[in-house]
């Protein structure tokens, strides 16, 4: 029974990208890889918007819930609150960079996002994985339900509008599960909470922009289709990376208290099944790409791709044991160090017109060097 809750957090930790690659095929299939593009532009801005506001709440709460499990409902409420004025942030770019017919949209996109993502916290800490699964499946199918009733007039306006009620429905079902969290007593904006969780803030953004800078760097020279195949394939190499969280969460909960000599004996056993894993996985993503959305990557993409998604095998006990030894810092460092090269070399190698090629490049030299300074990190037996 105890690999039931495991295998069920191991599928939710899958699901989300499942279907975000789910939702994507249903674009290019059945409508067009130029909508699906032009929907991506979309997408990068709230995928910076829901990072900001969301202000570390995952990590900062986790840690906050553990240490004072009584005072649950009042430090998400307060965490809640302060950050409810970084929404305003994204609301004016909102009001004067996009179409005014899709405005309330966009807001409702943007506020759905924030309040959704604030559940998440809730449901990781109390482990509501069949929950969780509920919620975005039941979201993914009124999206999708959205498109095949609209089929015959779907254009990207209609591709917003749908996208953002599905983030209301799953909104919805998150109040209903947790309705007690959303009674406030009293409203208090506490900011002195955000210092406190700015270096969570750090941790995922810096994190969030080394898996995804390429993408942003690729919409400033390409847009419509071939942005919209570039945004699948770095998809389903994220996605790739993930499976090493998967297959590392049983160890996780205990990393705390696990001693070094564990910690090198689950790295070695990761390595060694990674590389199989990873050569398995880059081969299956070039077939699905293929076959379900009629992009061929070439030999040398599909190489790169595979050195993509192998340095996080090697490095991920490393990343744990620093924050066993609090040392995140030395991880947002690494994440900039990263990103950094990640972006400064997508932007020369596109400028080159390397394309596809030359961000999955500059990827896969970022992840490199991540592992070059990860495995610098002595884990001491």
């Amino acid at each position: 029974m105890r690999l039931y809750p495991v295998a069920l957090n191991g599928f939710r930790t899958i699901l989300n990208p499942l279907l975000a690659i789910g939702f994507s095929f249903v674009v290019v299939r059945y409508f067009s890889k130029e909508l699906w593009g032009n929907f991506v532009e979309y997408m990068l801005f709230f995928f910076i918007a829901s990072i900001v506001t969301s202000w570390g709440n995952k990590t900062y709460l986790m840690r906050a819930f553990s240490q004072n499990p009584k005072n649950i409902i009042i430090d998400w409420q307060e965490f809640f609150l302060a950050r409810v004025w970084l929404c305003g942030i994204f609301v004016i770019p909102i009001l004067f960079l996009y179409p005014s017919h899709l405005i309330v949209y966009l807001i409702l996109w943007l506020l759905s996002s924030f309040i959704y993502n604030s559940f998440l916290v809730i449901i990781y800490y109390n482990r509501d994985y069949i929950k969780s699964i509920s919620i975005e499946v039941v979201g993914f199918v009124i999206l999708v339900a959205q498109l095949y009733f609209l089929n015959d007039r779907i254009n990207l306006d209609v591709l917003i509008r749908s996208y953002a009620i599905s983030i209301v429905i799953k909104v919805m079902m998150s109040i209903i599960y947790y309705h007690r969290f959303i009674h406030f007593k009293e409203v208090k904006f506490n900011f002195n909470v955000l210092k406190l969780g700015l270096p969570f803030f750090l941790l995922a953004i810096s994190g969030f922009l080394q898996s995804k800078i390429d993408v942003y760097a690729f919409n400033i020279f390409y847009d419509g289709k071939l942005l919209g195949e570039y945004q699948i394939i770095s998809g389903f190499f994220i996605f790739s990376q993930s499976l090493v969280t998967v297959i590392l969460f049983p160890y996780l909960k205990n990393i705390y208290r696990m001693q070094n000599k564990t910690i090198l004996k689950i790295k070695k056993t990761t390595i060694t099944y990674g590389i199989l894993i990873n050569l398995t996985i880059t081969i299956f993503i070039y077939y699905i790409l293929l076959l379900l959305f009629d992009i061929k990557l070439t030999l040398t993409q599909a190489i790169i791709g595979f050195f993509v998604g192998l340095p996080p095998y090697i490095y991920s006990m490393h990343v744990f044991y620093l924050f066993k030894q609090k040392m995140e810092r030395k991880v947002v460092q690494i994440n900039i160090y990263c990103l950094s090269l990640n972006f400064v070399l997508s932007l020369a190698l596109l400028a080159l017109d390397f394309d596809i090629t030359g961000v999955l490049l500059a990827n896969a030299a970022a992840q490199i060097l991540g592992m070059y300074y990860y495995l610098n990190i002595k884990i001491n037996a």
